[in-house]
């Protein structure tokens, strides 16, 4: 694809699909300078550290229309995503970032569907092990309204 190419099939959009593109090229350009994946950028994926009260780790999202599917609802695979970033990301702040770890299972209950605003979720770890970690994920929208709940299990790399 070039400049031209990519030009000629801009022609046709929209002013929300211009819109649409402009963001994702904007994401796009972000993970030049952040440490986030190009799928964390359109999340707006945010690490908000622990939360000392409740031990658990809390991140968010923004529900946003390209990550709503064709019936207006945040997309599983997105909440999935959103999960499987807010555990891998409380394994990292716990355990520290000297080895990497990837996802062993992923068992997600979705409950209720998410259709816009800031989606939070608060993951607590279950078992701590030397190479296995056991998490819980409980997923929520700006009304409290419980989204997902989720447990995974991380396997932490040799370094």
């Amino acid at each position: 694809m070039t400049l031209d190419g990519l030009w000629r099939e801009l022609q046709d959009l929209n002013e929300n699909e211009i819109y649409t593109i402009h963001k994702l090229v904007q994401a796009l350009k972000r993970t030049r300078e952040s440490p986030l994946a190009y799928i964390e950028e359109m999340m707006h994926f945010q690490s908000l550290g622990l939360d000392q009260e409740s031990g658990a780790y809390i991140h968010r999202m923004m529900v946003t229309d390209e990550l709503r599917n064709r019936l207006g609802i945040l997309h599983g695979g997105v909440t999935a995503t959103f999960i499987d970033t807010a555990m891998g990301s409380t394994v990292f702040q716990d355990m520290g970032i000297e080895r990497g770890a990837v996802t062993l299972d992923l068992n997600i209950h979705f409950l209720s569907p998410a259709r816009e605003g800031w989606l939070t979720a608060k993951s607590h770890i279950i078992k701590k092990g030397k190479t296995i970690v056991v998490l819980e994920t409980k997923v929520t929208d700006e009304e409290s309204r419980l989204i997902a709940s989720a447990s995974g299990t991380f396997y932490r790399l040799k370094k």
